[in-house]
């Protein structure tokens, strides 16, 4: 696959990279519940219903060192195909264990995969004018009454953490 500009970003064939993105504990996830999900993902862009996860110190805000922007995410989501899945992971982190608390179902994410090439927002100044980025993308699928709410986070995938 030739290199794609879409929005600000240059797409990459699946193969541009030797690392991968690896997320754990993974649960079983059928082709079906995975097409349902890109479905509905895609329903969910188109209406902009979805939320993009506060950034931290931890998992910094790809738009804080690149060029990327809430129409790159949405561009990116609609892109997304079973290629680019990764793994359905039991949500572990502190909210999950505070929902569980609270008698609230347990969650899980669906990770996916996105070679791209991003441009810095640092570039005058380094010298540097692009990255190639392996961005990990973390879907929550939250149950609410009556709906679905996508929960969805951006972050650049760090080769040894999940």
């Amino acid at each position: 696959m030739e290199d794609e500009k879409i929005g600000s970003f240059i797409k990459l064939s699946m193969d541009a990279f030797e690392e991968s993105v690896s997320a754990e504990p993974k649960v079983s996830c059928t082709e079906e519940e995975l097409i349902q999900i890109l479905h509905d993902l895609s329903v969910a862009v188109n209406d902009k219903a979805y939320i993009p996860q506060t950034a931290t110190r931890d998992n910094p805000s790809l738009s804080d060192d690149y060029i990327f922007n809430d129409i790159d995410e949405s561009l990116i989501l609609l892109d997304l195909t079973k290629a680019n899945f990764v793994a359905k992971i039991k949500d572990i982190g502190k909210g999950a264990k505070n929902r569980i608390k609270q008698g609230l179902p347990q969650e899980y994410l669906y990770v996916f995969q996105y070679p791209c090439k991003l441009a810095r927002r640092d570039a005058q100044e380094s010298g540097i004018d692009s990255d190639r980025v392996l961005i990990y993308i973390k879907i929550n699928v939250r149950k609410v009454p009556y709906k679905k709410v996508f929960i969805i986070s951006f972050h650049k995938n760090r080769p040894g953490s999940s």
